[in-house]
């Protein structure tokens, strides 16, 4: 009878328990602000830029996320991305105080939510090869009249799903249109026509990337004579600054310690430039650097020399039919590129021709960070040796260890003229030049960000696109990311501050190791397998050969006794090979099923019994201690 009790105690000790863990799980649920991240890349806690985005807010934000929740076409793991979206599209809402509302919507066949899912521009998406069941998987932000979309959630962009949320807020928030000024010494904004005169000429369209910033941007050019940068630009694009005199290089620095954003390419030998065309040492005149600008941030170009990379290097057509491999002519891909950064995560390949290579460290004050740079296979080559034979190349290489050919700057930046502004004044400009020391910067008022690229080439046409007639019109295919490294940089730079300071997250997915380790030795034995049946096909094959060339000609087509006892004796060992290959196929799933049923064991079973277990052990505690 006491056994009885105690036993009773016991399990009335696992329900007191059991209940209260339900019911603080109900009262913790009550409260949307109180979430615990236990993963182990806190993959559903928004990062500080995020949140300084949505604390800064200028007004109100309504996220719509459309998700085809019932409809047939859904693909599961679409569903189960799906929940992932709601669990950080909550943190949004809970998040920014107020000012944002998510609605989630599942826009069925025929309704309204669907006919509103179109008109947004989300785009339906289909299995089946022929019409079959769609389904919607987008996000629509609306800020008054403000309207931007996320047609479709691709999965392969999920660790940068926090990133495209945000800009997608920040997009639809901000009342103006961002400012963007291209300042450069080359006609990368186009040629007036001269259909006058005694030589006719046809105008240039301006370059294929400031065509795509024009289609999001109000991109406005600046003259390299200019004493003073526009307050109303937001980013200040400097392109290939040869010969730039001190003024403007002034008005650049003191842009920057403001707290504008500058994206400046320079090169140690621009091949787009006209003066590369100018003979045998037209190159080695064509390059250009605002050393005198960044050096003062801690950073040069080092000037008269090329990045080598025999990791990088890339097959060109040289001529006559030939291939060669150029390695200061650099294809990055893979680690080469920094997979951590938003702007620079998702590019496959980047191709940079003849870049140079920037050295030195960043000023006190300032953060580096390398978007993308040279393998520890690698070095410079003087610009006259970068035009010669790969094989000299090669031999001349100095070898250097990895360093940037991409890199940003960020933080407090020092200003290169301490004395103030330079007493140089363009002969062209015209009007009094400002004051020597009118509102001169030291340093910076408020931190900037500068995106340093050692190369021009790689924004040119002819080096990023392939322009082909497509019914009359002018198709530009991009040939590498080249393009869209470029608007990502413009992304960041003319959007929050915020943008630019979020990361790569990291994979979602948690992959079963032990599984992973199963397969890979199953698909060994089976490499090894096969390997055998090869060697052995092999053999029976030239065995077969050897019997048919010692027939006479009138019996090639007839089989002997030797070849059909051959035959069967190659089709015997298939069978056994296939049946071996069946075996360790089975043991592999017997392995595999029975890690299965331990894990389900674990998390059903492991739980309640620890649960139990304790209570029991408390519950007879405390009756020992009662009878005490």
């Amino acid at each position: 009878m006491n056994a009885l009790k105690q036993s009773a105690t016991g399990i009335l000790g696992v329900a007191i328990v059991l209940g209260i863990i339900i019911a603080a799980n109900a009262i913790v649920s009550q409260f949307n602000g109180f979430r615990l991240d236990m993963t182990e890349e806190n993959l559903y806690t928004l990062s500080d830029g995020t949140r300084s985005m949505l604390a800064d807010l200028e007004r109100d934000v309504t996220l719509k996320f459309y998700y085809s929740r019932s409809g047939d076409g859904t693909p599961i793991p679409i569903k189960q991305y799906a929940q992932r979206i709601q669990d950080l599209l909550r943190e949004y809402e809970s998040a920014d105080g107020g000012k944002l509302v998510l609605d989630i919507f599942d826009p069925k066949p025929d309704s309204d939510e669907e006919e509103w899912a179109q008109k947004y521009g989300l785009t339906p998406q289909s299995l089946g090869m022929f019409g079959g069941p769609s389904f919607y998987f987008g996000i629509v932000a609306v800020s008054g009249a403000n309207e931007a979309a996320i047609p479709f959630l691709d999965p392969g962009a999920e660790p940068r799903l926090e990133y495209l949320v945000t800009r997608l807020v920040h997009e639809v928030s901000r009342t103006d249109k961002p400012k963007i000024g291209v300042m450069s010494s080359l006609p990368i904004m186009g040629t007036p026509a001269m259909p006058y005169g005694p030589q006719p000429q046809q105008g240039a369209p301006p370059w294929i990337f400031v065509r795509e910033l024009e289609n999001m941007y109000d991109v406005v050019e600046v003259k390299s004579t200019v004493e003073t940068i526009p307050e109303e630009i937001t980013a200040l694009f400097v392109v290939h600054p040869k010969d730039f005199p001190d003024s403007v290089i002034y008005a650049i620095d003191q842009f920057v310690l403001q707290g504008g954003k500058l994206l400046l390419f320079v090169d140690a030998m621009c091949m787009t430039d006209p003066g590369a065309g100018g003979g045998q040492f037209g190159p080695m005149q064509s390059g250009s650097d605002l050393n005198k600008l960044t050096g003062a941030w801690g950073l040069e170009l080092e000037a008269g020399k090329v990045a080598g990379d025999k990791n990088a290097a890339t097959q060109l057509n040289v001529g006559g039919g030939s291939v060669d491999t150029i390695i200061s002519w650099l294809s990055l891909r893979n680690d080469q590129i920094n997979r951590e950064e938003i702007s620079t995560s998702m590019l496959e390949f980047v191709m940079l021709p003849f870049p140079g290579l920037w050295k030195g460290e960043p000023a006190e004050g300032l953060e580096l960070t390398s978007l993308a740079g040279t393998s520890d296979n690698s070095g410079v080559i003087n610009t006259f040796q970068a035009m010669g034979a790969s094989a000299a190349m090669r031999e001349a290489l100095e070898k250097r260890d990895p360093a940037p050919l991409i890199a940003r700057l960020q933080g407090s930046f020092k200003s290169a003229f301490p004395d103030g502004r330079p007493s140089d004044t363009p002969e062209n400009e015209e009007g009094p030049a400002p004051a020597a020391n009118e509102s001169h910067l030291t340093e910076s008022s408020v931190d900037s960000v500068v995106i340093l690229v050692s190369d021009v080439d790689m924004i040119a046409d002819q080096y990023s696109v392939q322009v082909r007639n497509f019914f009359g019109q002018q198709i530009a295919e991009p040939i590498n990311d080249n393009l869209n490294l470029v608007l990502n940089f413009a992304e960041q730079l003319s959007g929050s501050d915020s943008l630019i300071g979020l990361r790569s997250r990291g994979t979602y997915q948690r992959p079963f190791t032990r599984v992973n380790e199963l397969e890979a030795k199953a698909q060994e034995q089976w490499k090894l397998e096969e390997q055998k049946l090869q060697t052995k096909v092999q053999d029976a094959q030239q065995r077969l050969r050897d019997l048919q060339r010692g027939k006479d000609e009138d019996q090639k087509l007839i089989l002997s006794p030797e070849q059909q006892a051959e035959i069967k004796k190659f089709n015997e060992e298939l069978f056994d090979y296939r049946q071996q290959l069946k075996e360790v196929r089975k043991n592999l799933r017997k392995e595999i099923e029975s890690l299965g049923v331990t894990l389900k064991v674990i998390n059903i079973a492991a739980v309640p019994l620890l649960v139990a277990v304790f209570g029991i052990v408390r519950g007879v505690q405390r009756r020992k201690a009662a009878q005490r």
